[in-house]
């Protein structure tokens, strides 16, 4: 079966062999072709731009033939999901924050994604309230009491596992869900500290 090689915008890996499963060659010079990931066995497709002959009719692509080096892509679906930022975060909690989001969609990534989402959380308390200190969950509840979270997401704080003590060091990475969790909550906290105050400050500017 004749190839791609991409990175499949499903489950993310780079720089994968897509196979190549059908074509349509309205246009020989740039044909549109169908693709599934050998990984997760997702759909894909590409408008391709021929660069130089394969020396034969792309019609009767041979097995294992790999015709990346004869096209380049000219668009590609589906897209790769992007980063979700929150608006108006200090520089270095979004550069943190940016961090996590870029590995949060790649499985097996669990882990560097886990990691950079509480840094991004303790670097951001830590704007508000210096002086804070113990676990991320506790710390979140003070800034509810304070009423600069609600109490909502102080409950919430409490259910997800890795805003506990040990949570960078256990040898066991977070599962997919408790990822998601951690993205949640973090987001919703970036949101209240950093969003929304700032959208309430360009609300009473306006004349």
């Amino acid at each position: 079966m004749a190839t791609f090689t991409h990175q499949c915008p499903h489950c993310l890996t780079e720089h994968i062999a897509l196979r190549v499963y059908a074509g349509q060659f309205f246009h020989p010079q740039q044909p549109v072709v169908h693709l599934d990931c050998p990984k997760c066995g997702m759909p894909s497709a590409a408008h391709l731009q021929i660069i130089r002959a394969p020396g034969n009719d792309p019609r009767q692509w041979g097995e294992d033939l790999d015709v990346t080096r004869f096209f380049e892509v000219i668009t590609f679906w589906p897209e790769p999901p992007g980063p979700v930022i929150p608006e108006n975060m200090p520089a270095d909690v979004e550069r943190i924050y940016l961090q996590a989001e870029r590995n949060f969609p790649t499985d097996g990534n669990e882990e560097a994604a886990g990691t950079m989402y509480r840094k991004a959380l303790d670097v951001g308390l830590k704007k508000i309230d210096p002086d804070t200190k113990g676990v991320l969950a506790a710390r979140i509840k003070k800034l509810a009491a304070a009423g600069k979270l609600t109490a909502d997401i102080a409950e919430w704080a409490d259910h997800v596992r890795d805003l506990g003590n040990d949570a960078a060091h256990e040898e066991e990475p977070p599962t997919r869900e408790e990822l998601t969790d951690l993205r949640n909550i973090t987001e919703m906290v970036m949101r209240y500290l950093f969003s929304l105050p700032a959208l309430v400050q360009a609300r009473r500017s306006k004349p």
